[in-house]
């Protein structure tokens, strides 16, 4: 461990297939071009052989050249071949220390470990794509408590586990595919997939075709057109199934001694571990799909940076609400509270209303001018006049066991816990308008990795604002 360490030999694997993956993305116009013409493609295809020859020779001598070890209360990493180059991260810095098993690393038994660190941006700053399980619990060991690991460690890690595991069922598994987000990712998916062709095979036409499709079943029966439009959120459906399967198929959570662990994944199996001193705030997000069924996700703004895709941040990715009190009470007592708010002031429920109504009312007036049958558009007025009320009544705030609680609406409901000690920054602003109804907005700043994430309430009355300042700043916060 404190002597230069290479890593294991199917680190080669990992860095060819995901280096030939990288060039193919961005030479894949090239390619293209190449593969239409005789000449140039007789060629490439004989090079070819020698290229990729050439290339695994390149990568074997990078890995030989790519070491780890750690010196002076630092890892160090030492890469490069025709310029070396040494990187060094003081155990200070580390934010978090992340273990995950791709394909390749499941065949061989191994791991990849990933490093965060404070300032490090989005992604980790260190990582080692192929170690055995053992070395990468004892270099998290290490990293994460500042101290040589003792004797046996890893044995008695393995075999701790106290607390209840806590799993995602099959059942909530088909929930969370059907009401994700990720339906509508895929569908946007596949209209850049086209976008994408038409401009690399502009001769397919590729949106005539479809275009000619639209207009013929356009000119079928109302059951033809209702059956394709099932038959293509079926597909959908079953295509973002798969993906929620494959991301937290396995799932289990455990609370042990001062940190969350997070399995997860079938085709990439995650381990993620959240210390829970670097938990500055927890997010019971209520999707608006997910209402009806009574299901929640349970999301933290931790001072990690964020893993690919946002993915560090979901706690449990959907619970009951009714259970979501007694979860965090035995996984996360330390933010555990009823989800009670107080609601805002019954004078801010107009700004609420019209800050939906009155974009409505603007795309009303340019379709009815623009558009044939523009004064469809008057029903978003109702829409957007319902969606201002519910914003308002979900809208709140509440302080219970030295904690805050803000709960807001965008088109799904989010709750925030936040103790108190976790706050960043506090502030009260006002408008003009508000002024006059003596209601303000109240803005809390959270530490969240290299960046601060932010809440907002509007619409408070001014008293109540005025309250929160003063319970904050006896804490010897900042307003």
């Amino acid at each position: 461990m404190y002597e230069p360490q290479r890593l294991h030999p199917a680190a080669i694997l990992e860095f060819l297939i995901g280096n030939i993956y990288k060039q193919f993305q961005s030479l894949l116009p090239l390619i293209i071009l190449v593969f239409g013409q005789n000449e140039i493609r007789r060629w490439f295809l004989f090079a070819l052989p020698v290229i990729l020859l050439l290339y695994v020779l390149y990568i074997i001598v990078y890995w030989l050249r790519y070491l780890y070890y750690i010196q002076d209360d630092e890892l160090h990493l030492e890469f490069g071949i025709f310029v070396k180059k040494k990187r060094f991260i003081s155990f200070g810095r580390v934010q978090a220390v992340q273990v995950s098993s791709g394909i390749i690393q499941r065949i061989f038994g191994l791991v990849k470990l990933q490093v965060e660190t404070a300032g490090g941006g989005d992604k980790a700053e260190l990582v080692l794509p192929a170690i055995s399980k053992k070395r990468a619990e004892e270099l998290r060991y290490i990293l994460e408590s500042k101290r040589p690991i003792p004797a046996q460690k890893y044995q008695e890690t393995e075999d701790q586990h106290t607390g209840e595991i806590f799993r995602l069922s099959t059942r909530d598994l088909f929930i969370l595919s059907s009401t994700s987000n990720s339906i509508g990712v895929v569908l946007v998916g596949l209209f850049v997939i086209f976008s994408q062709l038409e401009e690399v095979f502009p001769n397919l036409n590729i949106w005539t075709i479809v275009g000619g499709y639209v207009n013929e079943i356009a000119g079928k029966t109302i059951t033809t057109i209702i059956l394709v439009v099932l038959v293509i959120f079926l597909l959908t459906w079953i295509l973002s199934l798969l993906g929620n399967f494959i991301k937290f198929g396995g799932f289990e959570l455990i609370r042990m001694d001062n940190n969350i662990k997070i399995n997860r994944g079938l085709m990439e199996k995650k381990q993620l571990t959240i210390p829970i001193k670097k938990i500055q705030a927890v997010r019971v997000v209520e999707n608006v799909l997910r209402q009806p069924f009574g299901m929640v996700s349970i999301q933290v703004v931790s001072i990690s940076n964020a893993e690919e895709k946002g993915e560090s941040s979901v706690l449990f990715p959907i619970i009951p609400h009714r259970q979501v009190e007694e979860f965090l009470e035995q996984v996360l007592p330390e933010f555990a509270v009823p989800l009670e708010t107080k609601q805002l002031p019954i004078r801010s429920r107009i700004r609420y209303i019209l800050i939906n109504l009155i974009p409505a009312f603007l795309v009303t007036i340019l379709a009815m001018f623009f558009l044939p049958y523009g004064w469809f558009t008057l029903l978003l007025w109702p829409l957007a006049v319902w969606l201002g009320f519910i914003q308002y009544r979900d809208a709140g705030f509440n302080i219970q066991n030295n904690k805050l609680l803000i709960s807001s609406r965008a088109l799904g409901k989010v709750t925030t816990i936040v103790p108190r000690q976790r706050i960043q920054s506090l502030a009260v602003s006002n408008t003009y308008f508000q002024i006059k109804r003596k209601l303000t907005t109240l803005h809390v700043a959270i530490a969240s990795g290299s960046i601060t994430a932010s809440k907002k309430l509007v619409g408070m009355d001014k008293e109540e604002s005025a309250m929160i300042s003063r319970w904050y700043s006896d804490f010897g916060g900042y307003i």
